[in-house]
């Protein structure tokens, strides 16, 4: 651990090193700084002050400096400065007449010629050595600027709206579709895990009961829909044909809805068939398997009747990016505004209306708390809380007509 912790000390002292100017670097902007503050054009660079063009060679650069040197040597300079005074003057009276410049003034020429002089050495010696590509590279991306402690480039900072807007995109967006994924994840596994746990304490996890065959994944031939239902022999088998007959008619009506997907898993189904057994889930939950394999969650309503939910994992719906916050926060401003006005809000998609009469074709076909007396098997887990569940249909039964007996 103590190594681990120098290491990590070592890397963060030596980070802002690596990421810091280097000493030509600091010399380039320490030159390019001085030229703005006392040159005559602050935006000259060090092409501009020698004089070449930026595709100059060694040797012209040499000439250049050579010859802007020999200009600032201090006999011109005081020379220059004679001659100054006499284009001022323009000439006029006699030359004992005109007053030269003074001592101060000379020597003040002379320290601003020298200062340029040493500045003129570097920027040649910048130009003449490995330190010109480094240059023209700030040439070509910009120079930084002094912020107090160091060099440092203008960055761009975004306002208070640019950060509002991308925090409700990300937050609003990636956030809260992960949120929705991983309930719709945690939901299906829960589903998934009840519907296992029926499948294999009713049928051993085969899914196979003597006597009875397994769903036919082959469509029926028009020979086996034809043929006549055999007669009922006694009144369980005239009820079971009459169930049998209601679902085929329910399936009539259905085919002429255009919708393909399947109904909300909380809608009533057409209950289960052929040999059915009930478990008592962990939780209490009464569920009914079927021949099938199908799972069927059981609940009884206010009203007593008893109604049997068909538990399916894919019926639930994976989110899309339309349910995040991204979409439907401005799709309810805007029926909250606009919307209320182009009359569009109030209107009922053809898919909803579908699935309405889907919902109620399903409820007419639910099996009622008559049907819940027919014969099948409780299968009880070896807990306190599972004692407690119903054994039978026909107790159901009873009491929900107890309560309606009670209500009239």
């Amino acid at each position: 651990m103590k190594i681990s912790y120098l290491s990590l000390g070592l890397l963060s002292l030596l980070t802002p090193l690596t990421a810091a100017w280097s000493k030509e670097d600091r010399e380039i902007f320490r030159i390019r700084d001085e030229i703005s503050a006392h040159e005559p054009n602050p935006a000259a660079t060090f092409y501009d002050i020698l004089g070449v063009p930026p595709s100059a060679s060694f040797d012209d650069i040499n000439r250049a400096h050579r010859k802007k040197t020999m200009a600032l040597h201090p006999d011109k300079v005081a020379q220059r400065l004679r001659a100054e005074r006499l284009k001022n003057a323009g000439g006029k009276g006699k030359k004992s007449a005109i007053k030269p410049p003074s001592s101060a003034e000379v020597k003040a020429a002379v320290k601003q010629a020298s200062e340029r002089q040493t500045r003129l050495t570097l920027i040649a010696n910048i130009l003449k050595g490995p330190s010109r590509d480094r240059y023209d590279h700030f040439l070509a991306n910009g120079f930084p600027l002094w912020k107090g402690t160091d060099y440092y480039y203008n960055r761009y900072r975004p306002g208070l709206g640019t950060v509002m807007v991308g925090l409700f995109i990300v937050g609003g967006g990636a956030i809260h579709y992960l949120i929705l994924y991983m309930s719709w994840k945690r939901q299906r596994e829960f589903v998934e895990r009840y519907v296992k746990f029926a499948r294999d304490t009713a049928w051993g996890g085969n899914l196979g009961i003597a006597n009875i065959e397994p769903r036919s994944s082959t469509p029926a031939t028009a020979s086996d829909e034809e043929a006549p239902p055999p007669l009922p022999q006694n009144r369980k088998e005239r009820r079971m044909q009459e169930k049998e007959a209601k679902k085929e008619g329910g399936r009539g009506r259905a085919k002429k809805v255009t919708k393909k997907t399947s109904s909300a898993s909380r809608d009533a189904s057409s209950g289960p068939t052929g040999v059915r057994k009930r478990v008592v889930a962990e939780n209490g939950k009464v569920l009914v398997v079927d021949s099938l394999g199908d799972v069927y969650l059981e609940e009884q309503d206010e009203e007593g009747n008893v109604n049997e939910y068909l538990l399916d994992p894919n019926e639930l719906l994976q989110p899309t990016f339309r349910d995040t916050a991204v979409v439907r926060l401005p799709m309810h401003i805007f029926n909250l505004t606009v919307g209320r006005f182009t009359g569009n809000r109030d209107a009922i998609p053809d898919s909803q209306i579908v699935e309405a009469e889907e919902v109620v074709d399903a409820s007419q076909q639910t099996p009622s708390s008559e049907s819940a007396g027919d014969d099948f098997e409780l299968l009880d887990k070896s807990t306190d809380s599972l004692g407690k569940a119903k054994s039978s249909g026909m107790e159901r039964s009873g009491k929900s007509s107890k309560r309606k007996n009670k209500k009239r």
